[in-house]
């Protein structure tokens, strides 16, 4: 299910979207306002608002979005420009970057985290998911370069 929802998520101005518990999406979704993701979602994801990802949900996705709230799994990278809170049973398996973050006991983690004031803003919003995965590359080749030279 795909649909507007008023009253689900953050109290917000913006009207908000639902991918329903059952639901299956996978693509580039853009979203003017709030997401919430109950179902599963595959591809990328940029929303102005609020992301919310239920219990039941899960996200394997490029996201870029205002502020997440995750009590389900991510499964990608998260780029929230004021903040991410990840709720007791939540799971997130790559890179936050945020100015603000918030983590409740019982989280899984596993990935890198960037929470300088700063670092939301300096992330690329626009850059691709290709332009993404070369920067790591190269990041990771900088890294190999580097043991390398501690080796000698």
């Amino acid at each position: 299910m795909i649909g507007k929802k008023p009253g689900l998520g953050p109290d917000s101005e913006e009207s908000t979207s639902v991918i329903g518990e059952g639901s299956v999406f996978e693509g580039t979704f853009q979203v003017t306002g709030s997401l919430r993701v109950d179902g599963k979602f595959k591809g990328e994801l940029d929303i102005s608002e609020t992301l919310v990802v239920g219990k039941n949900g899960f996200v394997d996705a490029e996201v870029r979005t205002k502020s997440a709230v995750v009590a389900g799994t991510i499964k990608g990278d998260l780029n929230a420009s004021e903040k991410i809170t990840l709720q007791s049973g939540s799971r997130l398996e790559g890179e936050m970057v945020t100015s603000k973050l918030v983590i409740e006991e019982g989280v899984s983690f596993q990935g890198s985290c960037n929470t300088a004031k700063t670092a939301a803003a300096a992330s690329p919003k626009e850059a691709s998911p290709s332009a993404r995965a070369e920067a790591k590359a190269l990041e990771q080749k900088i890294g190999e370069v580097a043991e390398e030279l501690a080796k000698k």
